[in-house]
């Protein structure tokens, strides 16, 4: 009930005593004797909390909670496709991507709207991200950056195959199967090779779909990546 009463003043944008009903929820939730239903009961209270934060650009505490409930929902076995965790690996996304633009271009504590914020590719920037965490060793993250990256090249291939001018460009095709094969080392680091093996085929092919060399450096790693998996 008072996670219903929190979206009902989430809709009419009083995020204040939206936060406050979401807040009480969580802690009623966590009261209780923990099972699966109610541990994603939190997750989702987790992602109201951290959209209310990313509304009133409180991006660090909102990177925070939603980190949380990210992990949660992953603990739980949900899958990476289900779409509340898309929803919210999207705000993550944001939450992140302005704490990046603040760091650079605005001056200590002022905030500014996430729409305000100008991408010249902003799968690129979510890319930079994502290489940031792959590098500290924090898979998971990585994992949930580049999945973003890729949904949002996936789009862009979809945008243009569709547009007036129809067709696409092989640059693009080419980016989707960089990201998935990212995703996929990432995958075979946290020993999850199933799934690491269907992205890494899924990759060739969409490299085979536009021609591209075998020698192209792309291509190269990847097949090499390939024969790793086969001799395992």
């Amino acid at each position: 009930i008072l996670e219903n009463l929190g979206e009902v003043q989430m809709i009419s944008g009083n995020l204040t005593s939206a936060f406050s009903r979401y807040v009480e929820s969580l802690n009623l939730l966590r009261s209780l004797s923990i099972d699966s239903k109610v541990s994603v009961e939190v997750a989702l209270v987790l992602g109201a909390i951290g959209r209310v934060h990313l509304k009133k650009g409180e991006y660090a505490e909102a990177k925070v909670v939603l980190k949380e409930c990210m992990r949660t929902f992953e603990n739980l076995g949900v899958p990476p496709n289900n779409r509340k965790i898309n929803e919210i690996r999207s705000c993550l996304v944001e939450a992140e991507l302005a704490l990046m633009q603040s760091a650079t271009s605005t001056l200590a504590g002022q905030r500014r709207e996430i729409s305000s914020v100008p991408y010249i590719d902003k799968a690129l920037a979510v890319d930079e991200i994502a290489d940031e965490y792959k590098n500290k060793g924090d898979y998971t993250c990585a994992i949930w950056f580049y999945s973003e990256a890729l949904a949002l090249r996936r789009r862009k291939v979809d945008q243009i195959s569709t547009s007036s001018s129809g067709g696409t460009r092989n640059s693009e095709i080419v980016d989707v199967g960089r990201t998935i094969s990212n995703i996929a080392q990432l995958r075979t680091e946290r020993r999850e090779f199933g799934a690491a093996k269907i992205l890494f085929e899924e990759a060739r092919e969409l490299y085979k779909s536009v021609g591209l060399s075998a020698n192209h450096p792309f291509y190269r790693d990847l097949l090499q990546e390939i024969e790793f998996m086969r001799k395992m």
